[in-house]
């Protein structure tokens, strides 16, 4: 009889035991390493505000930041890919074709694009290509052939893509649209630095500044600031005049021309 009862007591100990290892497997289950923070990215520029007077003849813009959460160990590991784009102020542009008419180059066809930047450029770390696939380059507009031009009268996609091609020969000819591929250094295992050259006849406004953060074509953060063109001194005041008096300035500036026609007249005759 006490045998039997030693033997109940150590199966009921054994039940006991394995049911408490049942009721914690579901915890030991959900017990996991948790994931990495996700990577971000902080950036801002050199200058907020860059004034311009009489004697503008452009300007650097720094831009710099830096990935939070990075999973670099040096800067050359190549892990992450920046794009960096500074956008001025949008303009609408007419673009004209010319065609040879009569042995006559003249300009045949004409169309207006809305809101084209007047100023574009794109630092990266390596080729845009190479950075992320076309849908995700395309959906947030990194790259000059993947500027989004949108015309007043519908056009067919190979013809967009020919105004478009024209529209960026000719803003870069200006040294308006600008592009680095390897312009964006690491300079620490999350730290990163690129610079911009604005012209001096770039357009006055406000200039918007995106920083994408990519690993592995991947988008994982983008970041927006902005910074703005402001005139100065006799810059601001003629252009002042000019938009506030338009009849004055016109007779002023006409005004001008003639007096120094004349004085001109006057020295090339007495020097005769």
């Amino acid at each position: 009889m006490i045998g039997r009862l030693a033997r109940a007591v150590a199966a009921f100990k054994l039940a006991s035991v394995a049911g408490l290892l049942l009721s914690l497997s579901p915890l030991a289950a959900q017990t996991t390493v948790p994931a990495p923070p996700k990577e971000t990215i902080e950036a801002d520029v050199s200058t907020r505000t860059v004034a311009v007077d009489t004697a503008f003849a452009g300007t650097r813009i720094v831009v710099f930041g830096t990935v939070e959460n990075s999973r670099q160990l040096r800067p050359d590991e190549g892990l992450y890919d920046v794009a960096i784009v500074l956008e001025g102020p949008r303009e609408p542009l007419v673009a004209r074709r010319k065609s040879n008419i009569g042995g006559i180059w003249i300009n045949a066809t004409s169309h207006t694009f809305k809101e084209v930047p007047s100023f574009y450029a794109i630092v990266t770390t390596r080729p845009v290509a190479e950075i992320a696939p076309k849908p995700v380059l395309w959906q947030n507009g990194i790259g000059f052939e993947l500027l989004r031009l949108t015309a007043e009268t519908k056009l067919g996609s190979k013809e967009l893509d020919e105004y478009r091609d024209a529209i960026v020969r000719l803003k870069t000819d200006q040294k308006l649209y600008v592009g680095s591929e390897r312009g964006v250094a690491f300079i620490g295992k999350s730290l990163f630095r690129a610079t911009v050259d604005l012209p001096a006849n770039v357009s006055i406004g406000e200039f918007n500044a995106w920083i994408y953060l990519f690993r592995k074509g991947e988008l994982l953060s983008t970041y927006k600031t902005r910074l703005g063109l402001q005139r100065e001194g006799l810059e601001q005041q003629l252009h002042s005049f000019a938009v506030d008096q338009p009849l004055w300035y016109g007779i002023a500036a006409v005004s001008l021309a003639i007096l120094a026609g004349l004085a001109a007249s006057l020295a090339f005759r007495r020097k005769d």
